[in-house]
């Protein structure tokens, strides 16, 4: 017989989102490194608003690497050598490709074109991740008074494009907050707090684990996988235990966190 249990385990309030580390965008012209920085700000902007990302800032010999790579090698495959000063699962970095302003009503007005390459990887493989380069370039923008708000005109027509990117190509990293069904202490179906918002879609597998720190150093523990079987709204969906379901139901019963991030194909 089935049995659903309405009322979660209390469980450790803590931020389990994905952790980006980024830095300042540069420009394949070093004349347009101001340009690269406005565009480095709004891109971080879009990433931001999504509220699915820790976002660090790096710094130091990181940030120096990152920089280097990307520019220097802005369209190949794996740029990036795994870098354990990188305290982040992924790395986002881009580059300003190209910039154009057109002066327009007698030298009153600008109009300004853009393009940009952008790349996540993987900071611990080095690789990059599925969907994880992007070239985005500007359509029809405004004539502004200078530049610079031409350019933010630009940038703008963008970032449609820009938050479909985001949203495809970072795996999803979400919360089991309650069983919905089990059976013999075997999770049967489990709730996710991650819905149509966060780019959550049926049939999407998740693994699930929770973060042993008994050694020091967290250390995941895979439990079990589920799979998507319902969009219940914006922010919550409900999963199909594919594996390991006692261990999935004994975990949560634990009051351990249990953590979901979808395999990446």
């Amino acid at each position: 017989m089935f049995i659903s249990l309405f009322k979660g385990y209390s469980q450790t309030e803590e931020d389990y989102r994905l952790i980006v580390g980024v830095t300042k965008f540069t420009s394949l012209d070093i004349r347009h490194e101001q340009f690269a920085n406005m565009l480095s700000e709004r891109v971080l902007d879009v990433l931001n608003q999504q509220n699915r990302f820790l976002v660090i800032d790096l710094d130091g010999t990181a940030r120096k690497e990152v920089i280097n790579k990307a520019q220097e090698n802005y369209k190949s495959t794996n740029w990036i050598e795994a870098n354990k000063s990188i305290n982040a699962e992924y790395t986002l970095a881009g580059v300003l490709t190209s910039v154009k302003f057109i002066r327009l009503n007698a030298g009153k007005g600008y109009k300004a074109t853009i393009t940009y390459t952008i790349k996540i990887i993987n900071t611990e493989s080095g690789e990059i991740i599925q969907n994880g380069t992007a070239t985005l370039s500007s359509n029809e923008s405004e004539i502004k008074l200078t530049p610079e708000t031409a350019l933010e005109s630009a940038i703008k027509t963008t970032i449609p494009e820009l938050s479909n990117y985001f949203t495809s190509s970072f795996p999803i990293k979400l919360n089991l907050v309650r069983i919905e069904k089990e059976k013999n202490e075997k999770a049967i179906s489990v709730l996710l707090d991650g819905g149509s918002k966060v780019g959550v879609q049926e049939n999407l597998v998740f693994e699930c684990y929770y973060v042993d720190n008994s050694l020091g150093k967290p250390l995941p523990r895979i439990i079990g996988k589920i799979k998507i079987s319902k969009i219940l709204s914006e922010d919550f969906s409900e999963a199909k235990v594919s594996t390991d379901g006692k261990e999935i139901y004994s975990n949560f019963k634990e009051e351990k966190k249990i953590i979901c991030k979808n395999i990446e194909k």
